[in-house]
């Protein structure tokens, strides 16, 4: 499947996408996933970036078309930061997503997040710096309703090439799940360094991955939260851009932040 470029504004695209949605054999929809999950936190709490992910894979994925090539400069690809092979969980009504977008001569990105009958919620262009490393973009609060508890829901990137080439895009997929007394006790207790371990313990995945993040932004220069991050990327088969920067995105005035 490849998104192509829409001369006059968004909505074609997002037309097309529901179209393409249709005709991809193969492609589960939330239906066919198992019922939602409420997996308990492990007994011991250990001060780790590792992430353990719950016991629930997630839907298959038709990212392609193509994540390289199209208006990618060099032989990077456009890579969703999620685990590989379990559900991304969430405890946020309006959780934060990241990418790491390459080289590219977009000047923007597409994003798209669909419900379980595969329909459109929410659209945005979400603008893009220039410079390669990892964006971040969190679902505005004023623009749509907070994710359901137990609802899983597919969500779209893709670049906007303004040109003639396919738009590379990647896709996957978030359920909001529960915060449990338990893991709130224990966020209530850590230290603000601590709770992305505490999260990642709990393979709640996009808080650990934004708690994190913010705690670089906060301290660029701290070199143990650099590791962490290292950690927590390589954890979930994510190497090869675990050194990436961290970089401005539509939702930030930050500027790029060295690993």
């Amino acid at each position: 499947m490849t998104w192509q470029k829409s001369p006059l504004n968004l909505a074609p695209l997002a037309l097309t996408l529901s179209l393409e949605l249709l005709l991809i054999p193969g492609l589960p929809t939330p239906g066919q996933a198992q019922s939602p999950l409420a997996q308990g936190i492990s007994r011991r709490w250990e001060v780790s970036q590792i992430f353990r992910p719950p016991n629930r894979r997630a839907p298959a994925t038709t990212s392609g078309g193509a994540t390289r090539g199209g208006c990618l400069v060099g032989e990077k690809t456009l890579t969703p930061l999620i685990p590989a092979n379990s559900l991304p969980l969430t405890v946020a009504e309006y959780p934060t997503f990241f990418w790491s977008v390459p080289q590219s001569t977009a000047d923007s990105a597409v994003f798209m997040l669909l419900d379980e009958k595969d329909e459109v919620i929410y659209q945005t262009t979400i603008p893009l710096s220039g410079t390669p490393g990892i964006v971040s973009f969190k679902l505005p609060a004023a623009e749509l309703p907070p994710l359901k508890i137990g609802k899983m829901y597919h969500w779209f990137l893709a670049l906007n090439c303004n040109s003639e080439d396919a738009n590379p895009f990647v896709d996957g997929w978030v359920e909001r799940t529960e915060l449990s007394s338990t893991l709130k006790a224990r966020l209530e207790k850590a230290a603000p360094r601590d709770r992305p371990s505490v999260y990642a313990d709990a393979g709640i995945w996009h808080e650990a991955l934004t708690s994190l993040a913010e705690l670089r932004r906060s301290s660029p220069n701290d070199t143990s939260l650099a590791a962490n991050w290292k950690q927590l990327l390589q954890s979930v088969e994510l190497d090869s851009i675990a050194e990436q920067p961290l970089v401005e995105s539509c939702n930030s005035k930050s500027s790029a932040i060295a690993p």
